[in-house]
């Protein structure tokens, strides 16, 4: 397996809440993208790296409850 098919640089076990689950999923899901025709692994890793910019930015539920 390709050490970028692995993204060795997303550490799950690291992150929280949506953020941590987020990640978990595109470790596995990385592996079956790949396998298309038209994967773009950059994108794809591009993509990643903005999702968890948002999530990290977006304030929780708990937050927005407790905010009352």
């Amino acid at each position: 397996m390709s050490a970028e098919l692995e993204l060795r640089w997303l550490k799950p076990e690291k992150l929280h809440g949506a953020t941590k689950r987020f990640a978990e999923f595109c470790k596995g899901d990385i592996l079956e993208q790949s396998m298309l025709e038209d994967f773009d692994n950059e994108t794809y890793q591009n993509s990643i790296k903005l999702v968890l910019e948002k999530l990290d930015d977006s304030v929780s539920i708990k937050e927005m409850f407790d905010a009352d």
